[in-house]
């Protein structure tokens, strides 16, 4: 979506399911943070008609940052914070990473934010709360979670999921020159290893493959932490056509 504030916004609509059908157009969108949205932003906003934001972040996070002006807009907002309190571990000043760093830390979440990527999928399971949105920082890690797990159960195709992640890198570059504008944030990105803003198709593969072993897909890992095959039909229901 052509925002100014706001740099990784899209429609996850337009994907092929394994049954045939496709996912809906208008319907889900995945977003990075939406507190910079600007006034003409927001008409544009408004427009999409959006009823529901699931915000993917920590409490503190939401705090910090404020809604901007959706603050006073009607939309329903849900925290569904995926590593808030938890032991994911993030990376230290100056420390080596392996290549599969990003992946790592994406089955993290699977196992310390599952009741909350459960509760933003059944959030999606609901019609009324359509158009929605969920986000979190950059639009890149749990958002990229959680958009993997919604297209897998959907059964969108692996090799879709990992286009869809990778649309992320060209716009890395557009958020981190944003920040770099705010005094706070540049000095933090100044001692980020690369690796840990990259957005590359193989770390969303590599989570895949191991979603896949460990669980047997996004369903079968979505049915064991509490998303039962109800729910999982309504999710197509409000998503497919």
């Amino acid at each position: 979506m052509p925002f100014t504030g706001v740099l990784n916004f899209r429609d996850l609509g337009g994907y092929r399911s394994s049954d045939g059908r496709t996912t809906r157009w208008e319907r889900l969108y995945r977003s990075d943070a939406l507190h910079d949205l600007s006034e003409s932003d927001l008409a544009l906003f408004r427009r999409l008609g959006i009823a529901t934001v699931v915000d993917l972040r920590n409490a503190s996070e939401v705090e910090r940052t404020g809604r901007g002006l959706l603050a006073t807009e009607s939309i329903r907002f849900v925290n569904a914070p995926v590593s808030a309190g938890t032991d994911v571990r993030a990376s230290r000043d100056g420390e080596l990473l392996g290549p599969d760093y990003l992946a790592t830390r994406y089955l993290e979440y699977l196992d310390v934010g599952g009741s909350a990527l459960v509760q933003a999928l059944e959030e999606m399971t609901d019609v009324e709360k359509y158009p929605m949105v969920f986000n979190c920082f950059f639009g890149k890690d749990r958002t990229g979670v959680l958009a993997a797990l919604v297209l897998g159960c959907l059964g969108v195709s692996s090799h879709d999921i990992v286009r869809d992640y990778a649309v992320t890198a060209s716009r890395v570059p557009l958020i981190l020159d944003k920040l770099r504008l705010d005094p706070l944030y540049r000095e933090t990105l100044e001692r980020t290893n690369p690796l840990v803003l990259a957005a590359e198709d193989a770390t969303i593969s590599t989570f895949l493959f191991e979603l896949d072993v460990r669980y047997g897909g996004a369903q079968a890992w979505a049915q064991h932490a509490g998303l039962n095959a109800d729910r999982l039909k309504l999710l197509g229901d409000a998503l497919l056509q």
